[in-house]
């Protein structure tokens, strides 16, 4: 099976460099003008035969963009956490934060001061992820696409990619993907970054 995994499009808190997980912003006019400009690149990648998405906006609109308003199913786990304390702030404003620093040392295993409990983050993008490949055997799908965030990508691809690259080694720019294939063991290979 082929999983197209595509990070959402830039929302005005990505371009202002702060943590964006729970607050459902929309993609601002440039994330929408570079999503526009690299449709041909995911036009190669195309047709899938279906299509998931995170619920909130920016995952929605980046989909409707790349996809053309495919209908899709929207997955509830696959929103990003909830950053608590860190959301809408940026690095500068963090950076003397213990818990801050905290969750860069344990890549995201730490707890954020009102944020998703950690283990409870990695466990429902499992579980995301799971649905995802049993849907897609249920119905007999050999491709498809999912439209979400940069954590819940690395969250997934940093437990079952098979090269176990470094955590932040799967952050994607805002609107790139990876063309991958699933094994029977559910183990993600990497085709090609977008």
């Amino acid at each position: 099976m082929k999983i197209l995994f595509i990070r959402h499009g830039q929302t005005q808190l990505n371009a202002e460099g702060r943590w964006l997980g729970s607050t459902d912003a929309p993609l601002c006019e440039s994330g929408k003008n570079v999503l526009i400009s690299k449709k041909n690149i995911i036009d190669k990648y195309k047709p899938v035969q279906k299509l998931y998405s995170s619920p909130m906006k920016r995952c929605v609109e980046t989909a409707d963009i790349y996809f053309n308003d495919m209908q899709k199913e929207i997955i509830d786990d696959l929103r990003e956490r909830a950053f608590g304390d860190f959301e809408g702030k940026n690095h500068d404003e963090l950076k003397k934060n213990p818990y801050y620093n905290e969750f860069f040392k344990t890549n995201w295993k730490s707890n954020v001061p009102n944020g998703e409990d950690s283990e409870n983050f990695f466990y429902r993008t499992e579980n995301a992820y799971f649905y995802i490949i049993e849907d897609m055997k249920k119905n007999n799908l050999e491709y498809t696409a999912i439209v979400t965030h940069g954590g819940v990508i690395m969250s997934i691809f940093s437990r079952y990619d098979k090269q176990k690259l470094g955590f932040y080694e799967y952050l994607l720019q805002n609107g790139g993907g990876y063309y991958t294939e699933i094994d029977d063991k559910n183990c993600i290979s990497i085709i090609e970054k977008l």
